[in-house]
This record gives C-alpha cells, sequence and structure tokens, in this order.
C-alpha cells in the first residue's frame, strides 16, 4: 500500500511559506532576478527567471536567497520591463 508524499514545505528568508506559482526575487550571477517557482524539489524550489531579455532560464535555488514578492510588485516589474 503506498503513503501518501508529504507536502514539501519551503520558507524564504523572512520566514513566509513558499507555493508552486509565488514569485520571488534572488541573487543570479552577481544580479538580481525576479523568478517563478515552478516546482517544489525536497532541498530547494525550482525557479524560471522571468525577464525582457531571456525567459525560462530555469535553476534551483536555495530559499534562504529568496524573498517572496507580492502582486503590485510583479506588475511593476513587468509593466517597467516590457516593450
Amino acid at each position: 500500500m503506498k503513503t501518501p508524499k508529504e507536502e514539501i514545505v519551503h520558507k524564504d528568508m523572512l520566514g513566509r511559506k513558499l507555493k508552486v506559482g509565488d514569485f520571488v526575487a534572488y541573487p543570479r550571477s552577481n544580479t538580481q532576478c525576479i523568478g517563478q517557482i515552478v516546482k517544489m524539489n525536497p532541498k530547494m524550489p525550482r525557479v524560471q527567471q522571468i525577464s525582457n531579455k531571456v525567459y525560462g532560464r530555469e535553476a534551483n535555488i536555495y530559499t534562504t536567497d529568496m524573498v517572496l514578492l507580492d502582486g503590485p510588485d510583479v506588475t511593476f516589474y513587468i509593466l517597467k520591463n516590457s516593450a
């Protein structure tokens, strides 16, 4: 008989619970990036970078290096960097 998988829980630098679909800010190659969590792995979430230059670059990022972003922050970033 199979046992149900336990939910993987990760928290950002400020202790807020992260889930798939959340937008986060994280460091990448000496820059600050904005990305969306696409998968929860046991050790760290997989994040897809959002940028006007590059879209789709994915990486596993430690939760101690990321901060959860609210809706207005993400909307402002997208509007500022579109065109």
